[in-house]
């Protein structure tokens, strides 16, 4: 189930990234429709705040899982081991507690759009029940992650592995950030290398026959 969870969020992310390349090439159209053809789409204001908001939901999880949220635990850190995996512990709960209140916001506020058949003013009229529903989903996924982290981190300290505990929660340090950068530096050598290979193996083969 962990794992399933980490998956689906990290595809949520790739997702969520999506959402603000396609932002980008919308406002860039817009301005050179605008500049050299002399019209306007007149929906690129909706459409980009929605794909903003739905962007920023499905991308909560997955950077959850990677720790890549912004901490201020300056202090947390230099306690000990033992009170620092309880702290971990209550900022999972408190976390738990305000996704909560934000799914449940959100999937009352589609409920509604859905049942009032509400939609915008712009010249699409989108149903706002789907992107709000979108914008939910994120949220509700945001809350599953924290529900199967706090279930981890409970087991861990049942079982006494506090070290393992205080590794899956605490903040990202410089070294995780440099090792990422690395990591996908070599993938990225790999993948140029793999094409050149590619290319030589049907260079031979050419030359063979």
């Amino acid at each position: 189930m962990f794992k399933m969870l980490e998956w689906v969020s990290a595809k949520a992310m790739t997702i969520a990234g999506w959402c603000y390349l396609v932002i980008t090439l919308l406002i860039c159209f817009d301005i050179a429709a605008r500049r050299l053809l002399g019209f306007s789409t007149e929906a690129t204001t909706e459409v980009t705040g929605y794909l903003m908001a739905i962007g920023m939901s499905w991308g909560l999880a997955g950077t959850l899982f990677e720790r890549g949220h912004v901490r201020i635990d300056v202090l947390v850190q230099k306690m000990p081991l033992k009170l620092r995996v309880w702290l971990h512990l209550a900022s999972l709960i408190a976390l738990m507690a305000a996704s909560g209140f934000f799914a449940w916001g959100a999937f009352s506020l589609a409920r509604d759009s859905w049942d009032f058949g509400a939609t915008d003013l712009s010249a699409l009229h989108t149903p706002l029940a789907l992107p709000q529903g979108l914008w939910a989903a994120g949220l509700g996924l945001l809350l599953l992650a924290v529900v199967a982290l706090a279930a981890r981190a409970l087991r861990q300290l049942a079982t006494g592995d506090a070290d393992g505990m205080d590794r899956m929660l605490m903040a990202r340090t410089y070294v995780d950030e440099a090792a990422e950068t690395l990591e996908a530096v070599a993938e990225a050598q790999q993948g140029m290398q793999q094409p050149a290979v590619s290319a030589a193996a049907a260079t031979a083969a050419g030359v063979s026959r």
